[in-house]
């Protein structure tokens, strides 16, 4: 069924197995069943994927992005090769003097969607989009109900988990879960208070009276853990904003699974330093219940948006309904049936048809030949004498290589003469000069192409050692000197020897 079609949408939270019913601008609760007319749409939680950005060069052309991008999440995000992972992105813009497209990464696995859903799908077989519960707020932007010249953040606390979202300009530019879900939040007051504090105690309590508990032993507790929340909060809106160049944020919106925890607003102030705020939005849509958690109002939106105004949103959905019959192969089989009676009824006809065909080209080919011939005959012999012509001048083109390779080698001889030639004389004299300022003899000098082995003596080692430092220090860009060994001619002469080798660079 064609997404125009559906005028009905049923919202699915498959974490507390809720489903309601957005027909007619009203959302009402819904008794989960499936039936064809209806859209389904549910969401995944923070803790359930994976977010990263990545940017991709321009010049990658738009059939090989998809193969791209999945190589580069492969490799980044260090997956296991050997699983096949859920991969969508969507494209956030970029500046146009950039040469890169930014695409914001929502990664997860099959069988962890396949465990979640468990249960929902087997009361709806079907969810036609899973969209990760960060983006949810994208409507809220695209229906102009929050201004996109604003940078705000997101805080939502579920039971299972807890996540911040920032937005800019009306997209999504970071995301994160934290370890403060409200099991999360029940097992710290349980380590506080040294007994077991069950989960359903902690919403019952923040539902009915937030962080203005009567009681005040009580109270200190919940102050203690929503202090190490927002502690936790601050923590990563410093790297947050670091990392994405965000001077500050202008608004903060807070609510919950269970709706505005009343008092959290004074946490923000205190360790973000900012005012929080509701999830006070208009979202246009009739409440037919008493509370309807704020995150089936966004998908109802988001699902409009969808199917209403064909914008685009990852989909992790691996539920999807089947297809048309006529595209399934059960289908394609029945045509390629129907077809196949089709063409084998006209069978003994097309062989009449094929006999008179072939008769008739033959006909024509045979007035043909006699033509075609003369001009093949006439082409051969033009090919022969053009072969012969290339046998003679590849024959003197062989000649001229051979001169040429002898003139280039006479040639290659004279450049390396007055090129790389090393001219000993001016080499020994160089040498020489500093040999005599050190006080150094020379007894023999051994020339081997570009190293010259000077067999010196000297009253003092340190003379010699000082030459060679010397011609280390000064000359390097010239020569390379060492000596292997310095030692008396005679144990009881005071004169040294040594050959120093010099190589010219």
């Amino acid at each position: 069924m064609k997404k125009e079609q559906f005028s009905r949408f049923v919202t699915i939270n498959p974490y507390n197995n809720t489903f309601f019913l957005y027909e007619n601008e009203s959302l009402k609760r819904f008794s989960p069943k499936f039936s064809p007319r209806n859209y389904y749409i549910s969401f995944l939680e923070t803790k359930d994927f994976i977010f990263t950005s990545l940017e991709i060069s321009k010049n990658i052309p738009p059939e090989d992005l998809a193969d791209t991008i999945e190589l580069r999440v492969y490799e980044e995000l260090d997956l296991d090769q050997t699983i096949e992972y859920i991969i969508r992105y969507y494209e956030i813009p970029s500046p146009a003097h950039k040469k890169e497209r930014t695409f914001q990464i929502f990664v997860t696995e099959p069988a962890l969607v396949r465990e979640i859903f468990a249960q929902t799908i087997r009361q709806i077989p079907y969810i036609d989009t899973i969209i990760p519960a960060p983006l949810l707020f994208r409507p809220l932007y695209n229906q102009e109900i929050l201004p996109k010249d604003e940078i705000h953040l997101f805080i939502y606390f579920q039971k299972d988990d807890a996540f911040l979202a920032i937005y800019n300009e009306g997209y999504l530019l970071y995301a994160k879960s934290m370890k403060y879900s409200f099991n999360d939040i029940a097992q710290r007051l349980s380590e506080l208070k040294g007994q077991e504090v069950k989960v359903e105690e902690v919403m019952q309590n923040l539902a009915k009276s937030g962080l203005k508990l009567e009681d005040l032993d009580e109270l200190q507790y919940y102050m203690q853990v929503f202090s190490e929340i927002f502690m936790h909060i601050n923590d990563i809106l410093i790297y947050a904003k670091r990392a994405n160049n965000i001077d500050m944020i202008d608004k903060i919106f807070i609510s919950s699974e269970i709706g505005f925890i009343k008092g959290i607003e004074e946490y923000s102030q205190t360790y973000l330093a900012q005012e929080a705020y509701d999830f006070l939005f208009d979202y246009g849509i009739k409440a037919q219940d008493p509370y309807i958690e704020d995150l089936h109002f966004l998908m109802a939106l988001a699902a409009k948006e969808i199917v209403l105004n064909k914008i685009e949103y990852p989909n992790l959905t691996i539920f999807q309904r089947p297809p048309p019959f006529l595209e399934r192969p059960s289908g394609k089989f029945l045509i390629a049936l129907l077809g196949s009676i089709i063409l084998s009824s006209l069978y003994p006809l097309y062989n009449i048809f094929l006999a008179y065909k072939t008769k008739y080209d033959t006909i024509l080919l045979q007035r043909e030949y006699p033509k075609i011939h003369a001009q093949r005959v006439a082409l051969q012999t033009q090919i022969n004498h053009l072969k012969k012509e290339t046998q003679k001048l590849q024959t003197l083109i062989a000649k001229k290589e051979k001169g040429l390779k002898k003139r280039e080698k006479i040639l290659q001889a004279i450049y390396d003469k007055k090129v790389n030639y090393i001219m000993k004389g001016v080499t020994i004299a160089d040498l020489s000069q500093d040999l005599v300022k050190y006080k150094i003899k020379t007894t023999q000098i051994a020339n081997h192409q570009k190293r010259f082995d000077f067999n010196v003596t000297a009253v003092d080692e340190k003379q010699i050692t000082k030459f060679i430092k010397y011609i280390y220090d000064n000359k390097y860009k010239i020569y390379d000197v060492s000596t292997k060994e310095i030692n008396k001619t005679d144990p009881n002469s005071s004169v040294y020897y040594s050959t120093i080798e010099v190589q010219h660079k």
